[in-house]
């Protein structure tokens, strides 16, 4: 007897009710009709797109890094810091805390800075004293320009596009009689304009899909497509609550992003695909007549759809990445080469047709993160053990078209791969069904949080430490293109570059393991505001479901200085390189204005002056009075980058929430968020030799598992702060 059939009876006896990694057999509502124009004509042009933005407008920003920091060994003898007295009753601190003087360092969660870092700065430059600024506050100047822009591009521009898009491809279906293709666009329509107008034949369908996205309360069978999608995807968070139409635009292109069109389908009982074969026939043959639509036709303005959508894409895919997934490019070119002619509907709608696409999107097909379409199960055998490969299954059997698929990004192959079922079980026999952002930590090179994960026992899973050099390997192989290929990916080596060790010619405080937890806390920070500005378009990874001395004279020290900046010129002059890149690409566009142009160049000079100030500190050197100065405005230079003199705006906090991964088992997500700015009290020898301390707002970092119901928002984030009801990770190094 067949193993599967042996599984399957021994779940019934037990009463079970599981499945094999697929979903059960689904049949596509009575939609599905017989196409009326079988003779009409299905043509594909080139579809080329930008894949290396980098080339194009990435330009290197040279710097000095010549460490020859004075330091006077660890730990300090209080009365040898100058100012210390002054920047403890700032601080509200009674007494010196041993870790001060031990690691030349603090992190106070006591002192309320709020989470506006100019405000938190306007706070500490009230005392007087050596103003400390963080890596961490460039890295956040970097997260409000790539998510206002994005949002301004999002709301003035692709808004349009898209909807345009959508109802030709809408009115093209419903003359046709494709109700399969009209519904899908139709839900889009209704999500961008919710008074568009649906011709009845395809109303009453749409409107039971948007009734589920309404509900947003998780898997659900969709009324379109037969198959299982996770509508808690469908809650508008980011930046996305701003606006009702961002609030719109957030729907839908959700939809458009996650709702595939199957290739593949069950052509026998043992086969777990999402669809039937003939199903999967009419879908992919359908995907094909939109993609010809679109290469076919001409809009209104004169110019075809194809650029409509390519600019959509294009401009997504500059700053979150390029989808995994099958699209317009490789549906386009796939039916070019199995054909070297146009054909009629009729032959395009042919199993034997459809045999020749698919050997061909074969090579095509290059997944690596499953996104829960279908809310697929792993099953064990009959020993109990899960198979590893069930993952690459999953892949395979959700392959398909999406037409603005959402983006593969490293970060979530990292998260998605750390879990079950290619980490296997621990020694009490449990499974790893939800990742953490240490996962990304050790992967990104920090020992530190390899040995957090050691000693929470998380490298016990069987395979973990397999998996994980798996992405190491994988991480080591990018090189500087990778890197500089988009927005996103050039974030991630601004944060990648807090994580370096530090070693002689540093400052005593940054040679010290507990630096190493802050910087990991402040590299996760950023991460974090990452993921919260391309929570639409990053491709979110599921876990799949689990079947089953004194002096005879008065001593008077010398004057403060004016402030230390955490010496790491690498990562301030890669955000320049960002910002500049940004710019360029809006000005390529089209998209530049003079209100763009100040802030942006309030912002070069901020990160220009840090980046000389981390130099010279870095080296020895004593900064000039300019330099001093800046230091001690740093407020005001940060308010005119981000505001351009006026009012600040929605959008600087730095509490920021984002949903990374969801695990089908516990029906729960992995949240990852900054809060409110900590306080850092930073101690160092001057190039003059004396010692001083200096005060600096500096991120906070969370992470904790939540409903995936309940899909956190910035404003409901924000509220669980102010009620202090979630704690932070134990291994985050602070000060109560």
């Amino acid at each position: 007897m067949p193993k599967q059939v042996i599984i399957f009876a021994l779940l019934a006896f037990f009463g079970f009710s599981c499945r094999e990694i697929g979903t059960q057999q689904n049949n596509l509502p009575d939609i599905v009709k017989p196409i009326n124009s079988p003779t009409e004509r299905v043509s594909m042009e080139n579809v080329e797109i930008t894949t290396d933005f980098g080339k194009q407008f990435y330009e290197t920003t040279p710097y000095r890094s010549e460490p020859g920091m004075k330091t006077a060994g660890l730990p300090f003898d209080q009365n040898e810091i100058i100012n210390l007295d002054e920047v403890l009753a700032f601080s509200g601190l009674s007494s010196v805390p041993a870790e001060l003087l031990q690691n030349g360092f603090i992190i106070y969660t006591g002192k309320n800075l709020g989470d506006n870092p100019v405000e938190a700065f306007e706070i500490v430059e009230s005392a007087d004293q050596p103003v400390y600024v963080s890596s961490g506050i460039p890295l956040h100047l970097m997260h409000i320009f790539f998510d206002n822009s994005l949002k301004y591009l999002e709301e003035k521009f692709i808004y349009a596009d898209l909807f345009e898009v959508m109802e030709h491809i809408y009115k093209k279906n419903i003359e046709r009689g494709n109700q399969t293709a009209a519904s899908y666009a139709g839900v889009a329509l209704k999500l961008l304009e919710p008074d568009y107008e649906l011709d009845i034949s395809v109303s009453g369908m749409v409107d039971q899909e948007l009734k589920l996205i309404e509900e947003h309360s998780g898997f659900a069978q969709s009324n379109i497509f037969g198959y299982k999608e996770d509508f808690s995807q469908y809650v508008p968070r980011g930046h996305y609550p701003a606006s009702d139409s961002l609030k719109r635009y957030f729907k839908a292109m959700m939809w458009l992003g996650r709702m595939t069109f199957p290739l593949h389908g069950n052509q026998g009982q043992q086969d777990m695909y999402l669809v039937s074969n003939e199903e999967a026939i009419y879908l992919t043959a359908t995907a094909l007549q939109i993609v010809s639509d679109l290469c076919s036709d001409t809009a209104p303005d004169g110019s075809k759809y194809i650029d409509k959508w390519r600019k959509i894409y294009t401009l997504t895919a500059f700053f979150a990445g390029f989808s995994d997934d099958m699209s317009v490019p490789e549906y386009a070119e796939a039916f070019r080469e199995a054909t070297d002619q146009e054909l009629t509907a009729g032959e395009i709608y042919t199993e034997e047709f459809h045999g020749k696409i698919a050997q061909v999107l074969k090579k095509y097909s290059d997944s690596k993160i499953y996104s829960g379409t279908g809310s697929l199960v792993s099953m064990p055998d009959s020993s109990g053990n899960f198979d590893p490969e069930d993952l690459d299954k999953a892949l395979t059997i959700t392959q398909g078209f999406r037409l603005f698929g959402q983006r593969y990004t490293f970060d979530s192959e990292v998260l998605g791969k750390m879990v079950f079922p290619t980490v296997g079980y621990n020694r009490q026999g449990n499974q790893r069904f939800m990742p953490s952002g240490l996962d990304i930590g050790a992967v990104f090179g920090s020992r530190k949080a390899y040995e957090i994960l050691c000693i929470r026992g998380d490298t016990a899973f069987a395979d973990y430490d397999k998996s994980l050099q798996f992405m190491k390997d994988k991480i080591g192989s990018f090189d500087q293109d990778f890197w500089h290929q988009t927005l996103y990916n050039n974030w991630l080596l601004c944060a990648r570059l807090v994580l370096k060790d530090k070693g002689e010619g540093y400052a005593d405080f940054l040679r010290t393991e507990a630096w190493q937890n802050h910087c990991l806390s402040n590299f996760l920070a950023s991460w974090s505001a990452l993921r919260h500005d391309n929570i639409l378009y990053v491709k979110q990874s599921y876990t799949m479901e689990a079947g089953c001395a004194p002096n005879d004279e008065p001593y008077i020290p010398p004057p403060p200085s004016a402030g230390f900046v955490e010496p790491v010129p690498e990562v301030y002059a890669e955000i320049l390189s960002v910002l500049n890149m940004l710019q360029s690409a809006l000005e390529s566009y089209g998209y530049f204005d003079e209100e763009l142009s100040y802030k942006f160049e309030m912002a070069n000079y901020m990160m220009e002056t840090v980046k000389e100030i981390s130099e010279k500190e870095l080296s020895g050197e004593a900064i000039t009075a300019e330099e001093a100065d800046f230091l001690k405005s740093f407020s005001s230079g940060l308010g005119n980058a981000i505001s351009s003199g006026g009012e600040l705006s929605e959008g600087t906090q730095t509490s920021l929430v984002a949903d990374v991964h969801t695990d089908q088992n516990s029906s729960s997500v992995l949240e990852v968020a900054s809060g409110n700015l900590d306080l850092a009290v930073v101690v160092y020898a001057r190039p003059d030799g004396y010692i001083e301390a200096a005060m600096g707002p500096v991120l906070s970092y969370w992470e904790f598992t939540w409903p995936m119901s309940d899909r956190l928002t910035d404003e409901k984030w924000r509220n669980l702060i102010r009620e202090n009801t979630i704690a932070r990770p134990e291994w985050v190094y602070t000060t109560d």
